[in-house]
C-alpha cells in the first residue's frame, strides 16, 4: 500500500513538471479575429465555447480591450442568445457580465435578458437575473422591480438566490427600489434552503444597517430562532458581535450573548467556531473585564471549543483554532495559556503556517522553565517559514526576553545566529530592533549584545542598517567595563564601507572619545589614518573630530566641554527661537554688536511661551483644570487631543500665574493632580479642588459652580487658615463675577517653607473657605458672606504622579534595571479594608501610580494578587512599586510593598504615602459634623 502511493505521487509531480498551459501564449488580436465564428450559421457551440473560454482568460488576467473592441466582441457575444446549448448560453451570461457594456450598447441584449428572466427554464432565469444586476441602467430597474420581487419567493433555491443577490448590487446604485422588497426578504430568511437563507440574512443586514434600532430588532428576533443554514449562522454570529462591539446597549447585550453562547454547543463546526472567535474578539474589546470574563460572561467554553480544534484531523480548522488564540494571547495570556499543552504538538504539524502560529503563541504565554525549550524547536523550522512569519517571531521573542530578562542569554543567542543568516532587509531590521531593544532595557544583556552587533556589521550589507547600529554603539559602547575592545569593529568599517558607513563609523569613534578620555589618543591615531579619505563629508568630520581631540588632549578644560557640545545631537537652544532673535537683532539695528545665543531659551521653553501666546490670542471657553461635568460621560478623546488640551490648560494657568505675580518664574510646571470634591454635589454651591505641583511652589485651583437660581456671587476669593510653619501665602486671584449656572476658578499661589518634609514633599492639612458678596435678583448691594468647605490635605501622594510604561510587558525588565542600578526599599503593612479589590483601590488612590500589564484588576475568587505600578515623583525620579496585597485569616488584609527608584528619598516617599492607605478611608469633616449632629439629637431624645 505504501509502495502505491508513493508511486502515485511521483505520478503526480511528473504530471505536474509535464503539465503546459494551453493558453499561455494566448493572443488578443488572434481572440478577435476568430470571433467571427459568433455569426456563423449554424452556429458551432464547441468551437464558440472554446473561444468564449479564451476570452474569460485573457480578460482575468487583465488584458485591456479598446472601446471598439468591447464593442465589437459584445455586438458578436449577443448573437448567441439564439442558440439552444445550455453550456454555451451560461458561458454567454459570463462574458456580458465580464465586458461590462456601456449604457449605449446594452439596451441590445436586455430583451433577450429580460425574455430568459421570464422564461420557463429556471436556470436560464437564475443566470439572467445574475447577469442583470451587473448590466442594468439604474434607470430600468423599476420596469423590473416587480419580476424580482417575484423571484425572491420563487420555489427553486437558485433563482430566489440569485435574485437576493441581485438585490445586493442594485443596492448600491438604487436602494429604493431594492428597498421594497422587505417583506419578501424576511419571508426567505425562514427559507429552508441553505444558500437562500443565506443571501437573505446578507441583503437584510445591507438594508437595516443606517438604522441602528431596526437593526438591534432584527438580529434579536433571529438570534431567539435557530437558522437551518450553518453558513447564515456564522453570518449572524458576526453580526451579533459586530452590534456587541460598535455598542454597549444593555438591552440587546443579555440576549446577544446569550445566543453566541448557545452557538457554541452548535452541531456544526464552523458554527461553534465562529461563536468561539467572537467571544476571544470580544475579549479584546472589553478592557474592564479580566480573566475569562467577557461583558460578565464566562468564555472558558469558548476557549475549550478552541483547543479541541487544535486536536482536529483537519488542517484548516486547527490553523483557524491557532490563529484565533494567538489574537487571544496579545490581550489575555493567562486564558490562552490554558491550552498550551495542545498547543505544544502543533510544533511538529506539516503546514508551517499552523506550526508558527503556535510557536508565537507559546512565546506569548509560555512560563519561563520552558523557553530553552521553546527556542530549540523554533530553530529547525525557521528556515521553512516566510520572512512574513519569521519576523512574527522574532517580535515574540523580543517579548519574551523583556518578560524574562533572566533568560536574556538564550534568546539573544537566537537573534544573533539568525541575523547572519540570509534574509530580507525588513527581517533584519526586526531583529536589529529586538537587540536594540533588549540591550537598552537589560542591562545584563549589554555586552553580549553589543559583540552580537559588532559581528553582525563585519558582514552587513545594508548600510541603513549598519549606520543605525554604529550610531548606538557610539552611546553604549562608553559605559560597557572595556570599552577598548569594540573600537577594532568600527575601525574596520572606517577603512572597508561605503561613504555613508564610513562617516557614521568616525562619529562613534569621536563619541566613544568623548566619553572615554583614557582612550583619546588611540582613536586620535586611527582618525589620522583617514585623513586622505575620497569622501569630501567623511574628511570634514575627520579633521573636525581630530583638531578637537588635540586640544582636548592638550588638557584644556574649555576644549572638554565644546567637544562635548559638538557631539551632542541636542541643540542647548530652539532654533526657531534663535531665528526670532536673529531678526530681532538685525530689526534693531545693531548690526555692528556681537549676537549672544546665551539668552535664547530652551525648545520646550520656547514651546511653552508660544502655546501661551496662542491662548492669549485665542478666547477659549474651557476654564483651566476644569473638571468634567459630574454624572455625563464624556468621549474618550484621541491621544493627539488630549496632549493639545493639556497644554492649552498649561499655557492659560501660566498665564494667570503671571497676571498674580508678575516678574516671579516658579519654574517647570511638574504635574496636576486630580480634582477633589470639597463639598457634596447636592450643596448650593460647589467647590473642587486641583493641586498644580510645582518643585518650590503649590498652585491651589478652587473650580466653584454656583447652583442658585437668581442668585449672583461676586468677587469670591479664598481664605485658607493654618498654613504656618508648612506654607506660605504668595498671592491669589479671584471670580469678579459667578452667576446661576455658571463655573469659575479662584487661584492661590503659595511657596513651601518646609516642616514635614519627605524627598522635597511638603505635606499638611489646613482649612479653606470662600469668601463672597451675594446679590439676589434687582439688589445693587449685596452682602458679605463666608462658604466653609473641607479641609485641604496635601498628601505625600500628591507628589506622585501616575506615568505609564512606553511598551506593554516592560515593567519587568525596567523593574531589574533599576535592581542593579538603583535603592529598593521594603515595607510590610497591615491595611484597613475588607477585601482585595478595595484595597488596590486604596492603594491606587493613595500612591496615584499607574496600574501596569493590566494589573489594576482583581480576579474574582483569589486570596492574593500581585498589583504592579509605575510613576514620576517630584523632580522627574521615575519610581516603580510592586504590592502583594493578601487576605491573611488572622490578620485581615496585608500587603508587602517594593520601591525601586536611584534615590532613597523617594522610596522613602512612597512608603509614607502607603501609611495613610493602611489606615483605611477617614471620614470626611462634613461627615463628622454630620455622624457629630446625630449623635447630640439622639442625646436630647
Amino acid at each position: 500500500k505504501e509502495k502505491l502511493v508513493s508511486v502515485l505521487k511521483e505520478n503526480m509531480k511528473a504530471d505536474e513538471r509535464d503539465y503546459v498551459n494551453p493558453w499561455s501564449n494566448e493572443d488578443k488580436a488572434c481572440v478577435l479575429q476568430k470571433s467571427r465564428c459568433f455569426g456563423e450559421t449554424p452556429i458551432d457551440a464547441e468551437k464558440c465555447l472554446n473561444l468564449l473560454t479564451r476570452v474569460l482568460y485573457i480578460l482575468q488576467h487583465g488584458e485591456k480591450f479598446t472601446e471598439q473592441e468591447l464593442t465589437g466582441l459584445f455586438f458578436g457575444v449577443t448573437k448567441l442568445f439564439q442558440t439552444t446549448n445550455s453550456r454555451l448560453r451560461r458561458m454567454v451570461y459570463l462574458v456580458i457580465k465580464e465586458l461590462e457594456p456601456s449604457e449605449q450598447v446594452v439596451f441590445i441584449c436586455m430583451s433577450c435578458l429580460m425574455k430568459d428572466m421570464t422564461g420557463k427554464n429556471d436556470c436560464y432565469r437564475a443566470n439572467a437575473i445574475r447577469t442583470l444586476s451587473r448590466v442594468l441602467d439604474p434607470a430600468m430597474a423599476a420596469q423590473i422591480d416587480r419580476y424580482l420581487k417575484t423571484a425572491i419567493v420563487d420555489k427553486n433555491p437558485f433563482v430566489a438566490s440569485a435574485a437576493l443577490v441581485c438585490g445586493n448590487h442594485l443596492l448600491r446604485s438604487v436602494p429604493e427600489v431594492v428597498k421594497r422588497w422587505v417583506n419578501e426578504i424576511q419571508e426567505t430568511v425562514q427559507s429552508p434552503h441553505a444558500m437562500v437563507q443565506f443571501h437573505a440574512l446578507a441583503l437584510i443586514y445591507d438594508l437595516k444597517k443606517t438604522d441602528r434600532l431596526a437593526l438591534h430588532k432584527v438580529i434579536t428576533s433571529l438570534a431567539k430562532g435557530q437558522l437551518k443554514s450553518p453558513m447564515a449562522e456564522c453570518l449572524l454570529v458576526r453580526f451579533a458581535s459586530q452590534a456587541l462591539m460598535s455598542d454597549r446597549d444593555s438591552s440587546i447585550e443579555k440576549a446577544l450573548m446569550q445566543y453566541l453562547d448557545s452557538c457554541l454547543r452548535h452541531k456544526s463546526e464552523m458554527v461553534t467556531y465562529e461563536a468561539a472567535r467572537a467571544f476571544c474578539q470580544l475579549a479584546a474589546l472589553d478592557k474592564e473585564g479580566t480573566g475569562t470574563s467577557v461583558f460578565g460572561y464566562d468564555m472558558t467554553h469558548a476557549t475549550t471549543i478552541l483547543q479541541i480544534f487544535l486536536t482536529s484531523a483537519k488542517p484548516v480548522i486547527r490553523f483557524g483554532a491557532i490563529k484565533t488564540l494567538h489574537s487571544l494571547a496579545l490581550v489575555r495570556p493567562q486564558v490562552a495559556a490554558r491550552c498550551n499543552c495542545d498547543m505544544e504538538p502543533l510544533l511538529s504539524d506539516s503546514n508551517r503556517n499552523t506550526a508558527t502560529l503556535a510557536l508565537t503563541t507559546l512565546l506569548k504565554t509560555g512560563h519561563e522553565s520552558n523557553v530553552e525549550r521553546l527556542v530549540k524547536q523554533i530553530t529547525t523550522f525557521m528556515s521553512d517559514i516566510s520572512d512574513v512569519f519569521k519576523i512574527e517571531v522574532v517580535r515574540a521573542v523580543k517579548g519574551l526576553c523583556l518578560q524574562y530578562p533572566n533568560k536574556h542569554k538564550v534568546l539573544m543567542s537566537f537573534l544573533a545566529q539568525h541575523l547572519r543568516d540570509d534574509g530580507s532587509a525588513d527581517f533584519k531590521s526586526d531583529i536589529v530592533d529586538a537587540l536594540l531593544l533588549v540591550i537598552s532595557q537589560v542591562p545584563a544583556a549589554k555586552e553580549a549584545g553589543l559583540l552580537h552587533l559588532c559581528e553582525f556589521i563585519e558582514d552587513c550589507e545594508y548600510a541603513t542598517l549598519c549606520t543605525r547600529i554604529l550610531a548606538f554603539l557610539g552611546e553604549e559602547v562608553p559605559s560597557t567595563s572595556v570599552p577598548s575592545k569594540y573600537i577594532r569593529f568600527i575601525y574596520n568599517r572606517l577603512i572597508l564601507e561605503n561613504a555613508l558607513v564610513r562617516g557614521a563609523a568616525v562619529d562613534a569613534l569621536a563619541k566613544i572619545a568623548m566619553k572615554c578620555p583614557a582612550l583619546r589618543q588611540d582613536v586620535l591615531i586611527l582618525l589620522q589614518f583617514g585623513q586622505n579619505d575620497n569622501d569630501d563629508e567623511v574628511r570634514d568630520r575627520i579633521s573636525l573630530y581630530t583638531n578637537a581631540l588635540n586640544k582636548c588632549v592638550d588638557s584644556a578644560p574649555a576644549a572638554d566641554e565644546g567637544f562635548q557640545a559638538l557631539m551632542s545631537t541636542e541643540m542647548p537652544f530652539s532654533l526657531d527661537a534663535l531665528y526670532d532673535g536673529l531678526v530681532g537683532h538685525m530689526a534693531a539695528g545693531n548690526k555692528d554688536e556681537l549676537f549672544s545665543v546665551s539668552a535664547l531659551p530652551t525648545e520646550a521653553a520656547y514651546k511653552a511661551t508660544m502655546q501661551a501666546q496662542a491662548a492669549l490670542q485665542t478666547e477659549t471657553t474651557r476654564t483651566p483644570g476644569k473638571p468634567g461635568k459630574p454624572g455625563a460621560p464624556a468621549a474618550a478623546p484621541s491621544a493627539q487631543k488630549e496632549a493639545e488640551q493639556r497644554a492649552t490648560a498649561n499655557a492659560e494657568l501660566m498665564r494667570v500665574l503671571g497676571e498674580i505675580l508678575p516678574g516671579t518664574e516658579l519654574g517647570q510646571l511638574q504635574h496636576t493632580c486630580k480634582p477633589k470634591p470639597l463639598t457634596e454635589s447636592e450643596a448650593e454651591y460647589t467647590v473642587q479642588c486641583i493641586k498644580h505641583m510645582f518643585k518650590q511652589h503649590l498652585v491651589l485651583e478652587m473650580y466653584v459652580s454656583n447652583t442658585v437660581q437668581g442668585i449672583t456671587l461676586e468677587e469670591v476669593c479664598v481664605k485658607l487658615s493654618g498654613l504656618e510653619p508648612c506654607f506660605a501665602v504668595m498671592g491669589a486671584s479671584s471670580i469678579t463675577t459667578l452667576g446661576y449656572g455658571q463655573n469659575g476658578s479662584a487661584y492661590v499661589v503659595l511657596n513651601k517653607l518646609g516642616g514635614q518634609e519627605v524627598a522635597g514633599g511638603v505635606t499638611g492639612t489646613f482649612g479653606a473657605a470662600l469668601r463672597f458678596i451675594v446679590k439676589e435678583e434687582g439688589d445693587d448691594l449685596g452682602f458679605e458672606d463666608d462658604y466653609p468647605v473641607e479641609n485641604i490635605t496635601i498628601a505625600i501622594g500628591d507628589y506622585l504622579h501616575g506615568h505609564a510604561l512606553p511598551q506593554k510587558g516592560q515593567f519587568m525588565s525596567v523593574w531589574e534595571q533599576l535592581g542593579a542600578s538603583g535603592v529598593e526599599q521594603t515595607t510590610k503593612l497591615v491595611l484597613n479594608y475588607k477585601s482585595l479589590e478595595a484595597a488596590v483601590e486604596g492603594i491606587l488612590a493613595s500612591l496615584n501610580m499607574e496600574a501596569c500589564d493590566q494589573t489594576g484588576k482583581v480576579e474574582a475568587g483569589v486570596r492574593g494578587h500581585t498589583l504592579l505600578l509605575s510613576g514620576t515623583f517630584l523632580g522627574g525620579h521615575m519610581c516603580l512599586v510592586r504590592a502583594l496585597v493578601g487576605i491573611d485569616p488572622t490578620h485581615g488584609c496585608v500587603t508587602k510593598l517594593t520601591a525601586r527608584c536611584k534615590s532613597a528619598e523617594v522610596c522613602t516617599a512612597v512608603a509614607h504615602a502607603l501609611m495613610e492607605s493602611a489606615r483605611g478611608p477617614v471620614p470626611t469633616p462634613s461627615a463628622q459634623r454630620r455622624r457629630a449632629s446625630a449623635r447630640a439629637t439622639c442625646d436630647g431624645g
